[in-house]
């Protein structure tokens, strides 16, 4: 996002009420965009430190353009995305899987897609998710689910209600400048869009009685409504200092790779050339002509790294408490192996990270697909059904295969599970591919079975015989 003007605010046609809210959340994008951008060169690996000014060391000329590059805030974000897995809706009451939010989840590849709206949120602290109608003739789906970051939408907010009053997307064209802003409304939708140097104003009324928009929150709370980035500037700063520790070290090896050797008791006329050292050539040297001694030559003892790699463990040490990720995680190998025990200690706050994570995402997801369900059939009244709509996720922890083999069966063995139900198969760790070919499986089997035991046996004709000889 760059180049955010006002533009869009005082476009012909527009309302008061309309005017005032484009020009207030235009405001607050240009006021998070530095801290936006900022982040997102950190997620991406494209902040330079020595363009920043924030080197913070001296180094050689020799090695003016050294830089590296270190990825741990792409792994503070990565590492917890991973481990939320929404494997669909379920609404209240009701054990199948409704064919429309299927049908839909499955039109706007919408696995994808919520994977690209957690990362944005956790990058930022907050991302957004609208839904609206599809142009059919155009070949469109019924209900387009579109999200997006902090960087290209934002919305006002109802504490009271907790639910978004109005929203705001802004379009770019190919040089960043704003070619559209949409706003969204409880009853309509508003298309601000640039053509040549006026704007231009066309509404798309809805009936779904709520702003289609949603906002995905990680870890809101009360002065914070829209969330805290897993980015923050701890991370940051904690990720310079590792990367000068990194730049130190190169620095090291570089002047320091092979031992310097001095010589006492010469001059520089015992040089061909100059001072310098050759690997693999020999340096000789006369007696003094005056004093007849022995020029004395000697070496300095080589630096070792191993200070950089312990102010490296150390800095890791931190930035794995501040984001909740296991040391390991962050390529500092332990002598000795962990245990199961320990992996699982040392995961235990992210998967407790993660598990609030979903319990904030959930609802809004199930909001967003209940609009897209009104949508889709077309329905002026919301689907009852859709009130009580839920967000099923995968179990962010990682037991063994065999750990969750034994649990399951333990409960099936009590009772607790059926043997053959959806939410069975995956409490095993299958995907939904599997899952669904297994429930039709096992609805095959059972009325293969029903079938057989209504079906009559067919007379065998020896049988008989042999059946009416035994009884004679």
């Amino acid at each position: 996002m760059s180049n955010l003007t006002k533009a869009p605010a005082v476009a012909p046609g527009l309302d008061i009420q309309e005017q005032r809210a484009i020009a207030l959340m235009l405001d607050r994008m240009e006021s998070h965009e530095r801290s936006n951008n900022l982040r997102s060169l950190y997620y991406l690996g494209k902040r330079s430190l020595r363009a920043a000014g924030k080197l913070g060391m001296a180094m050689p000329p020799s090695l003016g353009r050294l830089e590296t590059i270190l990825g741990w805030p792409a792994k503070a974000v990565t590492t917890l995305e991973h481990r939320l897995n929404p494997t669909g809706f379920v609404v209240r009451g009701e054990s199948d899987s409704d064919p429309v939010l299927e049908q839909i989840a499955w039109d706007n590849q919408l696995t994808e897609l919520q994977s690209m709206a957690h990362t944005a949120a956790l990058i930022h602290g907050t991302a957004f998710i609208t839904v609206s109608a599809g142009d059919e003739s155009m070949g469109e789906p019924p209900a387009i689910i579109a999200a997006r970051s902090a960087r290209e939408a934002t919305a006002l907010y109802s504490p009271r209600t907790r639910r978004i009053t109005a929203g705001l997307t802004v379009n770019t064209d190919e040089r960043g400048n704003v070619a559209q802003v949409v706003l969204w409304r409880p009853d309509q939708i508003v298309e601000v869009t640039k053509t040549g140097t006026t704007w231009s104003v066309r509404r798309l009324p809805h009936w779904l009685g709520a702003v289609p928009m949603e906002r995905l929150a990680f870890r809101p709370h009360l002065e914070q409504d829209f969330g805290m980035p897993r980015i923050t500037d701890e991370v940051m700063g904690l990720n310079d200092a590792a990367v000068r520790t990194m730049i130190r070290m190169e620095g090291t090896a570089e002047f320091f790779s092979f031992p310097q050797r001095y010589a006492l008791g010469v001059e520089k006329d015992d040089f061909e050339d100059t001072f310098k050292t050759y690997l693999n050539r020999f340096l000789a040297f006369g007696r003094d002509e005056d004093t007849g001694k022995a020029p004395e030559l000697g070496q300095f003892t080589p630096s070792s790294p191993q200070p950089h790699i312990d102010q490296l463990r150390a800095i890791a040490g931190q930035f794995s408490g501040a984001t909740s990720i296991p040391l390991n995680y962050l390529g500092i190998v332990h002598d000795n192996p962990s245990s199961a025990d320990a992996i699982h200690a040392a995961e235990a706050d992210l998967i407790a990270v993660a598990g609030r994570a979903t319990g904030g995402f959930g609802p809004p997801w199930a909001r967003i697909i209940g609009y897209g369900h009104q949508i889709y059939n077309r329905d002026y009244q919301r689907d009852p059904r859709m009130e009580g709509l839920m967000t099923r996720w995968r179990d962010p922890a990682t037991p063994t295969a065999s750990a969750a083999a034994q649990s399951v069966m333990s409960l099936v063995s009590t009772g607790v599970l059926p043997p053959n139900s959806p939410v069975t198969y995956r409490l095993l760790g299958y995907d939904e591919a599997t899952v669904a070919q297994l429930v039709a499986d096992a609805r095959s089997y059972a009325g293969r079975q029903a079938l057989a035991a209504l079906t009559p046996p067919t007379p065998d004709p020896e049988v008989d015989a042999l059946t009416a000889e035994h009884t004679t």
